[in-house]
């Protein structure tokens, strides 16, 4: 995305963010192992505009393991917990996640879903909608 380190050469960001995922009912992490090894994580939420859909707030897979399929199972597993109405946010800059969270989608779905352009908070993001039943 061309974002710079800090001067330490680190990427920071408030830690407090990820407090709702312990404490919220409506938020979920979900760590992901391949084998005994930690390969990245998923944090769902209920979207707070919109509490009856779900959304994949963050995302993450390290990249020793990306282009195995290992995000594409995470997207299945994660849906089958909690059935219903989706959507991924996906920066409008970011194509290569778009590539990726398409061909995840129709995974899941086949062709029954939705990209559009929308506002999430004050940024335009490109937004994938589905549905999924138990």
């Amino acid at each position: 995305m061309g974002w710079n380190p800090n001067s330490d050469g680190l990427f920071t960001f408030n830690c407090a963010t990820l407090d709702s995922y312990w404490k919220e009912v409506d938020h979920v992490p979900y760590f992901i192992h391949v084998g005994k090894e930690l390969a990245g994580f998923a944090l769902v939420r209920n979207y707070p505009s919109e509490p009856e859909t779900f959304d994949i707030e963050q995302f993450f897979v390290l990249r020793k393991f990306k282009g195995k399929g290992v995000g594409k199972k995470v997207l299945l597993a994660v849906v089958a917990n909690h059935p219903g109405k989706w959507q991924i946010r996906v920066l409008k800059e970011n194509e290569a996640a778009l590539k990726f969270w398409l061909s995840a989608v129709k995974n899941v779905v086949s062709s029954c879903y939705e990209v559009s352009l929308d506002i999430d908070v004050d940024l335009e993001m490109q937004f994938i909608r589905f549905e999924t039943v138990s």
